[in-house]
């Protein structure tokens, strides 16, 4: 179950992140971190990644839920696979969750961090978005730089000589 420790991790960070961030910064709005390059900028998105489907509503919800759904049966699936992969299955569900979280209660989604030079910034995000982007990607670079070590389709995963 260690795919459900990182995921608890996970919400556990990006709740309380995003709270503490909220009590400081909800009459100033945000700070230089480190220049104008980060900076904790208050806002907050009711659409998806980048704010898709933003008037949505209830429809992003039924969305989400759903795709989490598939992540706990990805997760099942996965129980016995490498650790590295159930890591990152965990990056992925605890960032879902953490973002579902905020839908349900709010009906958007508390972003705080503010990334660019000058006025090329990167849409602000949280650390649910970054569970979510790290994850996928060390899942993705796994499969890519390490196709060997995933069976293929009707045949037997491999089994580790001892």
């Amino acid at each position: 179950m260690l795919y459900f420790a990182i995921a608890a991790l996970v919400v556990i960070l990006d709740q309380a992140s995003k709270r503490i961030v909220w009590e400081v910064y909800k009459y100033s709005g945000g700070t230089d971190v480190i220049g104008d390059f980060l900076r904790f900028q208050l806002s907050t998105n009711k659409g998806a990644v980048f704010g898709i489907l933003s008037n949505a509503g209830h429809l992003l919800l039924v969305i989400r839920t759903i795709s989490i759904g598939v992540l706990v049966f990805f997760a099942y699936r996965m129980r016995y696979a490498p650790a590295h992969k159930r890591v990152c299955l965990g990056l992925i569900l605890g960032g879902a969750f953490g973002n579902l979280i905020d839908h349900i209660a709010a009906g958007e989604v508390i972003d705080f961090l503010d990334v660019g030079i000058g006025t090329h910034r990167w849409p602000t995000f949280n650390v649910a978005d970054i569970a979510v982007t790290a994850g996928a990607l060390l899942l993705i670079l796994g499969y890519a730089l390490h196709p060997e070590s995933h069976p293929k389709e009707n045949e037997p995963p491999l089994r580790e000589q001892s």
